[in-house]
């Protein structure tokens, strides 16, 4: 049985694990008897690990490792040790960057647009994008294979390299087959008039400012409307200007900020909200706004990153700072019924899209290829 090498050090948020044990799983139950994984990662990766079969092979790194910097350094140091132990016939990182070292062929799997997108980061964070640009110029000239999650990653790594991978394939990634099941079983749950949700880590980036200027206005046309902020706030600094911000234009009885929620409670505002609304800055695939589309729930999210190329007829999409556009549109999913029902339809059917057994064939069928040459 061939052995793969799957390097998942990278993954240290929800949003990744996500993504990572949703295709793995789909490799390992599909090429079961046939591939192997060697999954290097680190001991508290315990979703990941029982998202996998037990037959993955697991080697742990350091927790140190969480660090960029730390990552980096132990992946020159071990990686090629690892490979040659194992005797792998390829690799897979979720980093968008190749690993240090290794003389097999490397799949690289790309999904993070920060570095490629100014407004996504701090300034005192320039170097590290730098650095993560050089790497993806590196991935672009010298992987086996480049995957991107959407046309957007795939055209942004393109661009920042002034060139074409040897390689290239879209992969998307997929909501949970559980939710799902669980969409069609709360598709009777009652609509909150004026109920409007953003869901996400509310980083800067996410220009949360755009949704609160946009409830503004709507507000003129339907005093219904309120919005639910549902995420955690990375960054204290940031909250705080939203807050201030709802503070200023005296909308503390419109807007909710409920932090982190659990599974249920999430899909219980999925299910209830007439409109998702997003208008990020920076977003390679835009898994939340795919997830309320399940559940029937329309979105207003942005032009500038993947979601209209992700979300189709299920949404309206706006430019990030046009905040008298982005009030347009939620307007009219608020206030005309019929449009709001064709949108609500369309959404459902985009959705339906996007599960693992069909979004990782492409993926599967690439490494089978690969183990078998």
């Amino acid at each position: 049985m061939r052995k793969l090498l799957v390097n998942a050090l990278s993954v240290t948020n929800a949003s990744g694990r996500h993504v990572l044990q949703g295709h793995m799983r789909r490799v390992a139950d599909e090429l079961a008897g046939k591939v192997q994984l060697v999954v290097i990662g680190r001991a508290d990766m315990t979703g990941l690990r029982e998202a996998l079969p037990p037959s993955t092979i697991w080697e742990y790194a350091p927790p140190s490792t969480r660090s960029w910097l730390a990552r980096a350094l132990w992946e020159r140091r071990r990686m090629s040790e690892l490979a040659r132990k194992y005797d792998v016939f390829a690799s897979f990182t979720p980093s968008g960057m190749m690993i240090p070292g290794l003389r097999i062929p490397q799949i690289v799997f790309c999904q993070n647009p920060w570095a490629l997108v100014p407004a996504a980061r701090r300034w005192r964070d320039g170097f590290k994008a730098w650095l993560q640009r050089r790497a993806y110029r590196h991935a672009m000239a010298h992987a086996a294979v480049m995957v991107f999650n959407s046309r957007y990653m795939q055209e942004a790594y393109r661009a920042n390299a002034g060139r074409t991978e040897k390689r290239g394939l879209i992969v998307h990634q997929a909501a949970d087959d559980a939710a799902h099941s669980r969409a069609r079983e709360m598709a009777s749950l009652a609509r909150r008039p004026g109920r409007i949700i953003c869901v996400s880590m509310m980083a800067r980036h996410k220009n949360v400012e755009a949704v609160i200027r946009a409830l503004a206005k709507v507000r003129a046309e339907h005093p219904a409307a309120h919005v639910v902020l549902a995420g955690g706030w990375p960054d204290f600094g940031y909250e705080r200007k939203i807050r201030d911000l709802v503070a200023q234009l005296n909308l503390e009885a419109a807007v909710e900020f409920t932090g982190f929620l659990p599974r249920e409670k999430l899909e219980e505002l999925y299910a209830t909200a007439q409109v998702f609304c997003l208008m990020s800055r920076c977003e390679s695939f835009g898994i939340p706004a795919i997830e309320a589309q399940l559940f029937g729930t329309p979105v207003v999210t942005s032009t500038v990153c993947a979601m209209p190329e992700i979300g189709g007829e299920g949404g309206l999409y706006r430019d990030p700072d046009d905040v008298p556009a982005i009030a347009e549109a939620l307007t009219k999913l608020l206030t005309d019924a019929d449009e709001w029902q064709r949108r609500s339809q369309l959404a459902r059917a985009n959705a339906a899209r996007y599960q693992w057994q069909t979004c990782s064939q492409p993926l599967v069928d690439l490494i089978a290829e690969m183990a078998e040459s």
